[in-house]
């Protein structure tokens, strides 16, 4: 059918044509139904752009002490995950904000957070070597169950390398987005054990270049890894306007907002209208964001 402007789903008109045109309307069958999809790398980007992003990224791991950032001080198994997490990646390298702009992966974000979401943050993660499991979570971080029902923040991860159960892929629950709530001691897999047929997740198989899309309150972790080879993937975390961003994205040079636009300046909250002191909000950023939200502009 034909989608038209019509008043009643303003924010979406756009956001599901722009989805129709770029052939992923299925992937938004899939958020809906099981709380996740898998993007081909066919629909996203040329396979050049999973080459640059991997090189970049593996040339932020070399260049950075893993000792200066906070995670990389503590025991590795008192540690959240395990491995490399680089942060802050857009101030790093272009490839990045291109990431951020893909057509296919803003339009999921729009769709799962809203057309006046923000970048919540930028973090790869990287595993040299064997590694053990990352504990059954949601990435709904500090929001007190009960969930609301739709994605406070929502998280895009690129895949550059081979994504397999014995690579240490992402361990899913599908539909565990419909529970709104986050997952107890009692829900987590027992996954250093082996296959167990009471298991209710399921391993991600993933090409590299893929996009794998998933709702903020979706129950993940990831399976141990099992070779000595790389494992990589970058998270483009979006949330909804409302939500403060796990980053501070305010020392991105002027030159680069300029450069790559006005929708990255809203993107990084250069507009946003939050933060005001005794002067009070700046009406016409509030104006913007309202029109976000009921305008079929999207």
């Amino acid at each position: 059918m034909e989608i038209g402007n019509w008043k009643a789903t303003a924010e979406l008109n756009q956001i599901y044509r722009d989805a129709r045109e770029l052939g992923i309307e299925t992937n938004l069958a899939e958020l809906e139904a099981f709380g996740f999809t898998i993007v081909e790398p066919e629909k996203l980007t040329p396979r050049a752009f999973t080459k640059r992003m991997l090189e970049a990224t593996l040339d932020v791991a070399q260049r950075e002490d893993p000792m200066a950032v906070d995670l990389g001080t503590r025991a590795q198994k008192d540690r959240p995950v395990y491995g490399r997490n680089l942060f802050h990646l857009i101030d790093k390298d272009d490839v990045f904000i291109e990431a951020l702009l893909n057509p296919v992966a803003l339009t999921i974000g729009k769709y799962l957070c809203g057309a006046s979401c923000r970048l919540f943050g930028n973090v790869a993660f990287v595993k040299h070597g064997t590694a053990g499991v990352t504990k059954l979570h949601s990435d709904s971080v500090g929001t007190p169950p009960p969930l609301p029902f739709y994605g406070t923040v929502c998280n895009l991860s690129w895949i550059l390398t081979d994504y397999t159960q014995e690579k240490g892929t992402f361990y899913i629950v599908p539909g565990s987005h419909r529970l709104c709530r986050h997952p107890t001691l009692t829900d987590q897999p027992k996954l250093m054990d082996g296959p167990n047929d009471d298991d209710i997740g399921v391993p991600i198989i993933a090409k590299p270049g893929s996009l794998f899309a998933f709702h903020g309150n979706t129950w993940h972790g990831t399976y141990p890894k099992q070779d000595d080879d790389v494992r990589v993937h970058v998270v483009t975390a979006l949330g909804r306007n409302f939500v403060e961003p796990s980053e501070d994205f305010s020392d991105i040079a002027q030159e680069k907002v300029d450069r790559f636009g006005p929708e990255f300046a809203r993107l990084i909250s250069r507009t946003a209208w939050q933060g005001y002191r005794s002067e009070g909000p700046k009406y016409d950023r509030m104006l913007a964001v309202s029109r976000a939200n009921h305008s079929s502009a999207a």
